[in-house]
């Protein structure tokens, strides 16, 4: 389960933390994609086309915001309890954040192949 402190929208200011955390999140749940330049604690177009799109799959109100005790948090967190314990781990990428098979090293293909 995740907590974040103050809403996350694209006009407020954003807890750094609670950035990194919601984007972990929608990663592990398989709804946000690591942009090129890698894994941020910074609010960007991609957390907030994650939060759209998570909106719109979840059949809630299509806004990109999250607050704390809101709709999209707490059904975030439906997700993320959903996920079944006895899977295996997901391995990341240390340079990225992104998921990766773990077969090749510790980074994953697309950082191995720009080294």
């Amino acid at each position: 389960m995740i907590t974040i402190k103050k809403p996350l929208q694209r006009d407020g200011s954003a807890d750094l933390d609670d950035v990194f955390t919601v984007k972990n999140a929608l990663l592990d749940t398989g709804h946000f994609e690591v942009p090129d330049y890698g894994l941020t604690p910074y609010p960007d177009e991609a957390l907030f086309k994650a939060i759209e799109g998570f909106q719109k799959k979840k059949g809630l109100k299509v806004d990109g915001v999250i607050r704390p005790m809101g709709e999209t948090l707490s059904s975030l967190n439906e997700e993320l309890d959903e996920d079944d314990p006895g899977r295996s781990p997901i391995i990341r990428c240390p340079q990225c954040g992104g998921p990766h098979g773990g077969s090749k090293g510790d980074l994953c293909p697309d950082c191995d192949s720009k080294t």
